[in-house]
């Protein structure tokens, strides 16, 4: 048995995988807020298309067959620029972010240019220059010097702008440090940040602080992206800066890295939303919610609560509608079984937002979990009181217990020993059922009671659209209803030890 509990185990990760793909298809197709008219009229066309790159809605959802590097930018920018236009002042700016991750590609491909738009295109690399701190970086800026500018440049410094250069430059900074090894990498701009922010990790200590102010200032300079671990911040801080320069490579990685061979056919799948979003579950903590800390550190700062609310309700919920039932069965056709039956069905009925707010009221203010719970189980009871009873009338019609109650055995013996051991399977299924159900009303719950528990982000991010905690949230609960598979299979063999060979044999292929 403990070989099928394990196989199922492992069936449940491509059960998840699935579950993840359908969840991501479904929000893809909700409405981003960025969509909204009235932001689009209150923001610039560059932030509201910066907004939507950074939420990935400039990507397909699960397969890009033409995905985008800093070498197809970079010359889609030059022959912008080249063919002059409307567009030249977004190519130029273009090409002043990507910066020297697209020298490489561009500095080769201006002899193929005619004289005046090799210029143009040689000019426009020119706060490039500035930003490396270039010796007369100014004679870039002027259109009679700026070619034999960058020609000089490339001929005397082309060598340096190698992978293997950057990493080892990048590891006498972290080693060492020093302002000489600093300027280095930012002669080299953009083309360093790759290896920089590579090598940045969230620091432990002094020692580890220092080095990733070191590298977050480089990051900042050559990515013009104001965002640096200050003088005086503490190791909190400095890891919030970090995750927050995690999460801008995250997006913008492709900007500065070239896609060849392997990476290229990797990126068909990681440059979509649906890779994204994987990627930076994997290695963001499952991303960031929209409070703007981590997924699984709100997940389990808030699951215990709810979680304790859904199956603290239904337990509570099915030790009273077990006896109830069982009382409901023995004295069925009474008055005492209609009263019961009255008593549960009204249980049902009542909103769980009515009685949690007239609760709430009473206790003044009482923080205990205790009541939510118990107002929580209130509607649970019906379902199981009824499944108890119908199991149990239906046992206790059975040939072995009419014998038993014809050798002398009273009503409540023969529920007891005969009747609620034949009738636990429906119930133990029917408590499988409970969870996703219960949910719902946890959530009222946690918001009349203000408990922090999964509900108030949830509500939070169906507003935000926030896809990271809302596909957390689907993912945890497919693997909590998976798990409750497999407890409800060890719950058969223990209820019935007979029902062993015909669970393994159902189950078995799965």
């Amino acid at each position: 048995m403990l070989r099928h509990a394990l196989r199922r185990l492992l069936w449940t990760l491509p059960t998840l995988f699935g579950v993840s793909l359908l969840t991501f298809l479904v929000l893809s197709y909700v409405p981003d807020p960025t969509d909204d008219p009235l932001l689009a009229t209150s923001l610039s066309s560059a932030e509201l298309a910066r907004l939507r790159r950074e939420r990935f809605l400039d990507l397909p959802r699960f397969l890009n067959l033409a995905p985008l590097d800093v070498r197809l930018r970079a010359l889609a920018a030059a022959q912008a620029i080249a063919a002059g236009g409307e567009g030249e002042r977004a190519a130029a700016a273009e090409l002043r972010r990507l910066g020297g991750a697209a020298l490489p590609h561009i500095l080769p491909a201006l002899d193929g240019l005619a004289p005046e738009p090799r210029a143009r295109v040689a000019v426009a690399l020119a706060p490039v220059a500035a930003r490396m701190g270039l010796p007369r970086a100014e004679e870039a800026a002027a259109p009679a010097q700026a070619v034999a500018f960058w020609a000089r440049f490339w001929r005397d410094r082309g060598v340096e702008f190698r992978s293997a250069s950057v990493r080892s430059a990048v590891r006498r900074l972290v080693r060492y440090g020093s302002a000489s090894r600093a300027a280095e990498l930012r002669e080299l701009d953009t083309f360093a940040l790759q290896p920089v922010l590579a090598a940045l990790a969230p620091p432990r200590d002094a020692a580890t602080l220092a080095q990733a102010r070191a590298l977050v200032d480089i990051a900042a300079h050559i990515a013009e992206v104001d965002d640096r671990i200050a003088p005086g911040d503490d190791l909190a801080e400095a890891r919030a800066c970090v995750a927050r320069w995690k999460a801008f490579w995250n997006v913008y990685r492709s900007d500065f890295e070239v896609f060849t061979g392997p990476t290229r056919v990797a990126a068909t799948v990681l440059e979509t939303r649906y890779g994204k979003w994987a990627l930076g579950a994997v290695t963001h903590r499952l991303g960031v919610a929209a409070t703007g800390e981590p997924v699984l550190d709100e997940l389990s700062r808030r699951a215990p609560v709810t979680l304790a609310l859904v199956f603290g309700a239904i337990a509570l919920a099915y030790a009273v509608a077990v006896p109830l039932g069982a009382l409901s069965a023995a004295s069925r056709g009474r008055r005492s079984d209609s009263a019961i039956t009255v008593a549960v069905l009204t249980l049902a009925v009542l909103p769980t937002a009515m009685v949690a707010m007239a609760a709430a009221i009473l206790s003044d203010g009482a923080r205990s979990l205790l009541l939510p719970t118990c107002i929580l189980a209130l509607p649970l009871i019906a379902a199981p009181t009824r499944q108890q009873r119908a199991a149990l009338v239906a046992v206790l019609t059975q040939d072995f217990v009419r014998a038993a109650r014809a050798r002398g055995a009273g009503t409540a013996r023969a529920i007891v020993v005969h009747g609620l051991r034949n009738a636990a399977l429906p119930v133990v299924t029917l408590a499988v059922l409970e969870p996703p159900m219960a949910l719902g009303g946890a959530f009222v719950v946690e918001r009349v009671f203000e408990l922090h528990g999964l509900g108030e982000l949830t509500l939070l991010a169906v507003q935000a659209r926030d896809v990271s905690w809302l596909m957390a949230i689907s993912i945890v609960a497919a693997g909590i209803a998976a798990l409750g598979v497999i407890a409800t299979d060890l719950a058969y063999v223990l209820v019935d030890p007979r029902l062993g060979t015909a669970v393994l044999t159902r189950r078995g292929g799965a």
